[in-house]
């Protein structure tokens, strides 16, 4: 087998049908493994060494998911109004997650500790993918709730000749200089700074809209000339189309590359599938830090370096006890070593503390690892089997100085946009972090990959991932039932989705309409009751659309725990562990 194929010599034996089942069955196939037809029971995962059944809970329709877990709520925060993504969101990463899953309990037997099985849904994913507001809906100062007023002057902007771009900026200098230079009045500047700067911890931005009309004052071109000499970072919002044009579109989303010669493990560690792994990470906001946490819930142990004094991230409200409630999320039971790798001392600390290390992320800015002296190389001279993991926005697709790669921008480019806009509509990204999450869930999975690899090859290596990669995966044909939307109740809003429409017209009383008129129809019957009445009369076909992320706690308790706000748990269960 190669470091890169790391499931080479696995038969892989899918368990149903549909998005998450999909999702799962064609990572494991890119990871090497001989994926076969579907079967009865679990996801089966076999090969020289290991032997895993996965079993995943359901079904849960992606829109009841997003209706009963706040998503839809968050999405239609800019409008004040909760509506569908659009894509298989919670599916994908349920599918995502489903790997990771099986590449644990994979190494887990590898390394002689018998984790034979691995359960998950995807109700335990999606409140991990909502994590951060729920923490900041349930700290225990100042619980964060929204004004619940429309964006309608909202990223993004469109030019001159009709380009509609995202811009990024991360020092208010750019900002000024950038929309000063278009000419846009002093005051809109500033008023529109904050819920700029605001607008990834709230999902919701309301900008001036002397912003948009500066924009459509010049070209495309000359925009992007001005944010180059100003600092400001701009991306233009593409097509699906334009993105599955791209060469490296549908490319694996992991690369990676192996290194030299590793001692052997240290053996079995009895508990969790990564117990005894040991990861030091150096990352900042969202993506490098949900997949070192997705990583401690597997069960290894994780340094987090930090900068003299502790990441200035930690004070941002609304704070749960001394700690931000959104930066403990992500956080919570990592070990702190506070470190200035920029200083001689600093590097050499690091490079001790990776010496005996498993894994080393990062998500420094390009070419930031090399200019260091951390790169690769210098890590794997002192421990030739580290899993070098670098988590970026681009990857190598857009050269060596590529634009800021956050979440926005990347869905901008990578076409996940225009999926999320219903059809007739100007496509806009989200304001709810979705691909930070979705990469670090990737990064994650990247890194369990490698260390099967190392595992089973006896080298070190390194594995790169992306946002964009990340994004690719949500691009998936999305699968929608024959009715399947949300729809107002006498009180609230309700998602329902079933294939058997005469079942559904028995429950609402109604007779059974064409096609065309369904809607309507489902509509009009829906009104004569409160949402209450209608759940517990369409059962499992049904959700309320919550609103209020705070309840998911009392809804849902054994899927969290606390500690100054409400922190998701574990969303895998595995059986037969040491």
């Amino acid at each position: 087998m190669s470091f890169s194929l790391p499931l080479r010599g696995f038969q892989a034996s899918p368990a149903g049908s549909g998005p998450v089942v999909e999702t799962a069955a064609d990572r494991l196939r890119m990871l090497g493994a001989d994926v076969g037809d579907g079967r009865s029971g679990g996801f089966a995962l076999s090969g020289p060494g290991a032997a895993v059944e996965a079993r995943l809970r359901g079904p849960f329709p992606e829109n009841l998911v997003q209706a009963g877990y706040g998503i839809m709520a968050l999405h239609g925060r800019s409008e004040a109004q909760p509506r569908p993504l659009g894509v298989d969101y919670v599916s994908v990463l349920t599918g995502i997650a489903a790997v990771q899953g099986m590449l644990a309990a994979t190494l887990a037997q590898l390394r002689g500790n018998p984790v034979p099985r691995v359960e998950l849904g995807a109700d335990g994913v999606a409140v991990l993918a909502v994590g951060q507001y729920i923490a900041a809906a349930t700290a225990d100062e100042d619980p964060e709730g929204y004004e619940g007023l429309p964006s309608t002057a909202r990223p993004p902007f469109v030019s001159a000749d009709g380009i509609a771009f995202e811009v990024e900026s991360f020092s208010g200098e750019a900002w000024q200089g950038f929309w000063a230079s278009l000419g846009t009045p002093e005051r809109a500047i500033a008023r529109g700074w904050r819920p700029f700067l605001l607008r990834y911890e709230r999902a919701s931005a309301v900008l001036p809209r002397e912003l948009h009309e500066a924009a459509e004052s010049a070209t495309f071109e000359e925009i992007r000339s001005i944010a180059a000499s100003t600092g400001m970072h701009v991306c233009p919002v593409r097509t699906v189309t334009d993105r599955r044009a791209d060469p490296d579109a549908g490319l694996p989303p992991w690369t990676f590359r192996p290194g030299r010669a590793a001692p052997p493990s240290d053996g079995a560690h009895a508990g969790l599938p990564l117990a005894g792994i040991h990861v030091v990470e150096s990352t900042r906001r969202v993506q490098g830090p949900l997949a070192t946490r997705l990583l401690s819930l597997l069960g290894a142990t994780v340094t987090r370096i930090e900068p003299p004094g502790g990441d200035p991230l930690r004070g941002m409200p609304p704070m749960a006890g001394d700690c931000s409630a959104k930066f403990r999320v992500l956080n919570d039971g990592k070990r702190i070593a506070e470190i200035d790798f920029k200083s001689e001392a600093g590097r050499a600390e690091l490079l001790d503390l990776v010496r005996d290390a498993d894994v080393f992320v990062h998500n420094w800015a390009p070419g930031k690892d090399v200019e260091l002296g951390l790169d690769a190389a210098a890590m794997h001279a002192v421990n030739p089997g580290l899993v070098y993991a670098a988590a970026c926005g681009w990857g190598d697709a857009l050269g060596k100085q590529p634009p800021a790669g956050t979440d926005y921008m990347v869905q901008a480019y990578s076409g996940v946009a225009d999926a999320l806009t219903p059809a007739g509509a100007p496509p806009r990204p989200t304001l709810m972090i979705m691909v930070d999450i979705a990469g670090g869930f990737v990064s994650a999975e990247g890194i369990l990959a490698a260390l099967v690899a190392r595992q089973r090859t006896g080298h070190g290596g390194a594995v790169t991932t992306s946002l964009l990669a990340a994004a690719d995966a949500l691009l998936r044909e999305p699968s929608p039932a024959v009715v399947d939307g949300v729809f107002a109740a006498a009180d609230g809003l309700l998602a329902i989705v079933t294939e058997d429409i005469e079942a559904l017209c028995s429950k609402l009383d109604i007779p059974l309409p064409s096609k065309d008129e369904l809607p309507d129809a489902i509509t009009k019957a829906l009104g004569t009751r409160p949402v209450a009445d209608w759940e517990d009369r369409l059962g499992s076909i049904a959700m309320p659309v919550l609103r209020d992320l705070g309840t998911l706690v009392s809804r849902h308790p054994g899927r969290f725990e606390r500690n100054g706000c409400a922190i998701a748990t574990s969303p895998w269960i595995f059986g037969g562990a040491s």
